[in-house]
């Protein structure tokens, strides 16, 4: 149905384009029918489908046919008085049809403001409130979520929904309707994901919507087979960014709703898509989904946007697919990870993982080059090599602020960038590392801790967890500071995991007992503290399985809230007190005693050099090194050039293997096989020798290549301090 080779731009065409001085958003779709190569020629798959102006439901959508479609809503909205620069808030189930609606719109000068109908009412009403429009388009479903309480919004004069308005038929919007855009004209209002507070209206202009496709139609020509499966909400301004490019480069594109991993298992199958585009939450579900790999066959590349992917999931999904690699074509796909946000308009960083790639946790990687990107102080100068700081960009792209809120856009901005609310750090090779975002960083009494460095450790460290989320929560009484930030009573660390389903933690049915499942949550708590110890992170004070969707809350776009979880961890001793029903273990309180110095009744023995051999067949997984390089003696990080992820995993592995538990100034302090082999002498552990050597290899066995090579600094700038970072930039 969809043909590539029929519809796709060839470069001189696509530059010819790119360089269109009249090229906008609120011309986009009709510009790409000028250019079009075949304009009916089918170019977009509508998934579900869409409702054309003959009342039928279609899927498959020309060029022409869109624009014509476009044209008789846009006649339409004149008719009902919509005029330039009035906005209107199209609420609708997330499809395509928020983009046909946009682009109606936007002809005539008028703004939509898209909300992802996924949003909770009261949300969705408090960002309709700010846009105060003049109209709303909705559907029965969304008109019912809303009670009535839309009718409070002032100015607003009509609601319709598709199925109490006319067919708009083949209406043609005449030439005089059509509105002449300057560059700075406001075409629509997206919204960002509101994790780290209320969402905010984001404003996207003639020329600044279309900058990104703009660089891409110059610079990235697409193979003749592509097909684009684009997952992300569709409502969302990544999605319309990447689907206006798609449309002006002629790339078939299918627009694909259901963003389960089950729904990107059928999409795949259904289309054979040579790319995906989806926001990290669906690929992470995907990535622990256990997904046939002859439903994703045709996959060469993965673009992932929004938040950064973790390792875990990464690995995962290069396992599926295919790429090219001169001229022969290997098993295995190709991953981006691109960092952007409603606000950065197109991608700012971005980093390419093969199956061949080295490990690199929290790598952002470099600046595209339609972008600056820096690392800033709080003053606005410039960060050091490895120094943490502020992530500033700047580029056409970016917003030009947020609707109705003029103090908010101007403390997003700094020393002329905008201020995208991470914490990063950057190499002498310009490469980004994130650290945390700002409002997420977990300010404990010792030290800072780093969510989202804290997640990827936990999720390496433990296999069985699908997804984890670290948030602040309050050691007594109250959470991090009276209004959450940092300043007033120090926090601690909480996590919360969910488990995958064949996890033999997983208990279900008769086997299924709270006993059972605190004690496996205290199992991996110890687990996880190991691990998080020996990159210089903190302490988890709990660690909670999640048993419901709402253990682990998502917003609309399948961020999760950590908003919602500090706030629920606000007050941790209360919170375990009155949630008895809950998975969770704690630490207690009071300090451990230190570990017990009797030595094992194996030393000296022949179990000891079972013991030796099988702590070098783990090294040697992590390492990927033959076990007869790694000596008793030989120092970790000095020799065997370990670095502080390895590090953690291969801990995790000796603990498992040998049935043994560090605390966190042990794993700290190991830096070759003797000090791990005295560490077990310690604690007595029993081995013996015709098991440990297997169990070793076992644990060494399938994912052992997920270790982790993130550079040796890493744990030493992760725990740099940040406290003096407290701004809040902007929300993706």
């Amino acid at each position: 149905m969809l043909a590539a080779h029929r519809t796709l731009l060839p470069r001189p065409a696509r530059v010819a384009l790119a360089g269109d001085p009249g090229l906008g958003g609120g011309n986009l779709w009709r510009t790409a029918l000028e250019h079009s190569r075949a304009p009916d020629v089918p170019v977009l798959v509508s998934d579900p489908p869409l409702e054309f102006g003959d009342g039928t439901r279609r899927t498959a959508f020309s060029i022409a046919e869109l624009d014509a479609l476009a044209d008789a809503w846009a006649s339409r909205y004149v008719d009902r008085g919509v005029r330039p620069r009035d906005r209107v808030v199209v609420f609708v189930e997330d499809s395509f049809e928020d983009q046909l609606h946009l682009a109606a719109l936007a002809r005539i000068g008028a703004i939509a403001v898209v909300v992802n109908g996924r949003m909770p009412a009261d949300t969705a009403l408090g960002l309709m409130a700010r846009a105060a429009p003049v109209g709303l388009y909705t559907d029965p479903a969304h008109l019912q979520l809303l009670d009535g309480r839309h009718r409070e919004l002032p100015g607003l004069r009509w609601t319709i929904t598709a199925e109490a308005a006319a067919e708009p038929g083949d209406l043609v919007l005449p030439d005089k309707a059509r509105y002449r855009h300057d560059d700075a004209d406001p075409v629509f209002l997206c919204h960002s994901s509101g994790t780290t507070g209320n969402p905010k209206l984001v404003t996207w202009t003639h020329r600044q919507s279309v900058a990104g496709a703009r660089f891409r139609l110059a610079t990235q020509p697409e193979p003749e087979d592509s097909l684009l499966l684009c997952a992300a909400p569709l409502s969302h301004g990544a999605a319309i960014a990447v689907t206006s490019f798609a449309l002006l480069a002629g790339m078939p594109i299918v627009a694909l709703a259901d963003r389960s991993a089950a729904g990107l298992a059928r999409g795949a199958a259904t289309h054979r898509p040579t790319t995906v585009f989806a926001f990290n939450h669906s690929l992470a579900e995907l990535a622990v989904s256990e997904a046939d790999p002859d439903d994703f066959a045709s996959v060469r590349d993965w673009v992932n946007v929004g938040d950064s992917a973790h390792e875990a999931h990464v690995r995962s999904l290069v396992r599926l697919g295919h790429r090219t690699v001169d001229g022969a074509v290997r098993p295995g796909s190709v991953f981006h990870d691109i960092l952007g946000s409603s606000e950065l308009g197109w991608a700012a960083l971005r980093r390419t993982t093969t199956p061949d790639t080295p490990s690199s946790p929290r790598h952002l990687g470099r600046p595209v080059f339609a972008m600056k990107a820096a690392v800033l102080r709080e003053d606005g100068s410039h960060a050091d090599v490895g120094e943490v700081g502020m992530l500033g960009v700047r580029g056409e792209s970016v917003t030009t602020g947020y609707w109705n809120d003029s103090d908010t856009s101007h403390r997003s901005r700094l020393a002329g960038y905008f201020l995208s609310g991470d914490l990063v750090r950057r190499t002498a090779m310009n490469d980004y590392f994130h650290v945390d975002r700002i409002v997420d960083a977990i300010h404990t009494a010792t030290k800072p801790g780093h969510s989202v460095l804290m997640e990827e450790v936990i999720l390496l460290a433990l296999p069985e967890t699908a997804d984890c989320a670290v948030v602040a929560g309050g050691a007594g009484g109250a959470g991090e500071g009276d209004d959450g930030d940092g300043e007033g009573r120090a926090a601690v660390p909480v996590a919360v995991v969910t488990l995958r389903a064949n996890s033999p933690g997983r208990a279900t049915g008769p086997d299924r007992t709270q006993a059972r499942d605190r004690a496996n949550a205290a199992e991996l708590l110890a687990r996880a503290n190991t691990a998080l110890a020996a990159v210089g992170q903190p302490d988890l004070a709990a660690l909670e399985i999640a048993v419901h969707e709402t253990d682990l809350p998502v917003g609309a776009t399948g961020k999760v809230l950590k908003r919602q979880l500090r706030e629920k961890y606000r007050d941790l001793p209360g919170y375990l007190a009155k949630a008895p029903n809950a998975v969770i273990a704690a630490v207690p309180a009071e300090v451990r005693e230190p570990a017990g110095t009797e030595p094992a009744a194996y030393a000296g023995s022949d179990d000891e050099a079972a013991a030796v051999e099988g702590l070098r067949v783990i090294a040697a997984a992590v390492l990927e090194m033959e076990p007869d390089r790694i000596t008793t003696d030989a120092p970790f990080y000095a020799q065997l050039e370990m670095d502080s992820l390895q590090k953690t995993e291969f801990v995790a592995r000796v603990e498992r293997a040998f049935q043994a538990r560090f605390d966190a100034e042990e794993a700290a302090a190991m830096d070759s096989l003797g000090d791990v082999l005295s560490a077990l002498r310690r604690a007595g552990t029993p081995v013996r020798a015709q098991d440990v050597t297997s169990d070793a290899r076992a644990g060494a066995g399938p994912g052992a290549s997920a270790s982790a090579s993130a550079s040796a600094s890493a744990s030493a700038s992760a725990s740099a301090s940040s406290s003096a970072v407290s701004r809040d930039g902007g929300s993706r």
